[in-house]
């Protein structure tokens, strides 16, 4: 029996697992073996394939990845933008099948354009205390936010979280936004998109949206066959569930959504040194 243990964003989590149970039920020959799928935000420590977001390989050193995970560089190739933006995990441990970009926005009634932050550090201001929300801390989105701003910005890292208020989900900050509670919100970018049909209005900093990518990874000893489920998260069947959801598919013919084409957006990624070393210090 082969764990698997899922863990995405709340608004393609159940979707996503279902595409996944649907898949090795029908390609189970090519596997040859069963498996049990854990789909949760709980640590997955135990689990023999990781997929999306797993803030507990993030903080592990180079010697635990060496003496524990599966290492395949270059086996799953992305497409050359993502490439170039540094996404491929330079160990071939952490394998890129999807980015999610975190947007801000606001109510024009309650907040005016001109007193939007242009930059992610400029949130971390004296005038915004209190006045920025995101989904609570359990959350994946407020987790690499707070990680990222925090090792980006030492000198003003109290006031990620004195300025950012954390409670409930991504809907709940959409209506806290709507009804002028706050400033600004921030969430994944479906729940973004989704907030401006309430008359809310997602803005596109010039350094690029913070982002976060989701992988697949694998623990040592497993057989190879299992990693042709590295080839199904890049398949046109998850990656356009991918590109449904705003998210921006990693696949090398796969371009990214129209929404940020016709914005003009681009990924403010990190690379994955400073990314796994801002995890690690959030999590000490």
């Amino acid at each position: 029996m082969v764990k698997i243990q899922i863990r995405l964003p709340l608004n393609i989590s159940r979707g996503l697992e279902e595409i996944l149970r649907e898949h090795v039920i029908t390609a189970g020959d090519d596997y040859q073996t069963e498996f049990a799928i854990e789909n949760s935000h709980s640590s997955g420590a135990e689990a023999d394939i990781f997929i999306g977001f797993m803030p507990e390989l993030a903080v592990q050193t180079d010697r635990y990845l060496q003496e524990h995970m599966l290492k395949v560089p270059g086996r799953f190739p992305i497409s050359k933008e993502l490439q170039d933006s540094g996404f491929v995990e330079p160990g071939g441990y952490f394998h890129t099948f999807g980015i999610v970009p975190f947007v801000m926005f606001y109510n024009p009634a309650y907040t005016d354009e001109s007193e939007i932050p242009r930059a992610w550090h400029e949130l971390l201001a004296p005038k915004w205390k209190g006045r920025v929300m995101m989904p609570g801390k359990e959350h994946i989105a407020p987790k690499v936010i707070r990680a990222v701003l925090k090792y980006g910005n030492p000198e003003q890292a109290p006031a990620v979280d004195e300025n950012i208020t954390y409670r409930g989900t991504p809907p709940n900050v959409i209506e806290a936004v709507k009804n002028g509670e706050f400033a600004l919100g921030i969430a994944n970018i479906t729940f973004g998109r989704i907030s401006e049909s309430q008359k809310i209005k997602m803005f596109w900093p010039e350094e690029g949206l913070l982002c976060m990518p989701q992988i697949i990874a694998w623990k040592k000893g497993l057989a190879g066959s299992l990693l042709k489920l590295g080839d199904f998260m890049l398949s046109p069947r998850v990656q356009d569930f991918l590109m449904r959801q705003t998210f921006v598919p990693a696949a090398p013919e796969a371009d990214p959504p129209a929404l940020l084409k016709d914005n003009y957006a681009v990924l403010k990624w990190i690379g994955w040194g400073n990314f796994r070393a801002a995890m690690r210090r959030s999590a000490s």
